[in-house]
């Protein structure tokens, strides 16, 4: 999302209130996204060619559970300062690989879908939490001797 900046500019060093959103993002790291518009309130200005910003970011994240991988939506807020170069002759930045960046970087990437979350099946993978009484046979070890892989 570009910010533009000849406001800034044009007054070095006032603060000026930030009200901005960015229309929710995908990611592929983690299978993480969005669901709604990512918003940024707070306030910035600008110094020597570099734009100041401290902002609360706020986005309702969407991501797998991490034992059974059912999806997990979470509120997310974050409080954040940084700073972004400002290129000569530029009437606006770009703040959105900044924000996604920091969103990817500050959510819990091994959220539960609830704490007493059984997971899934290590041999067949079925949802444990669906069925709670989900058992295998026992194995048969006869048949895992050397001889039946190796045809004798």
């Amino acid at each position: 999302m570009p910010l533009d900046v000849l406001e800034y500019l044009d007054q070095p060093g006032r603060r000026f209130p930030l009200h901005a959103v960015l229309h929710g993002f995908d990611a592929e790291e983690g299978g993480v996204r969005t669901v709604e518009d990512v918003l940024l309130e707070g306030e910035a200005f600008v110094q020597l060619s570099t734009l100041y910003v401290d902002v609360e970011i706020e986005a309702r994240i969407v991501q797998p559970c991490g034992r059974c991988l059912t999806t997990v939506e979470s509120l997310f807020r974050l409080r954040e300062s940084f700073t972004l170069p400002i290129p000569p002759q530029a009437a606006s930045v770009d703040v959105r690989p900044l924000v996604v960046q920091l969103a990817l970087s500050a959510h819990d990437p091994n959220v539960l879908c609830r704490p007493d979350c059984r997971g899934l099946c290590p041999i067949c993978g079925r949802d444990l939490n669906l069925d709670p009484q989900h058992r295998h046979a026992p194995e048969d070890r006869d048949r895992r001797r050397l001889g039946d892989f190796l045809g004798s």
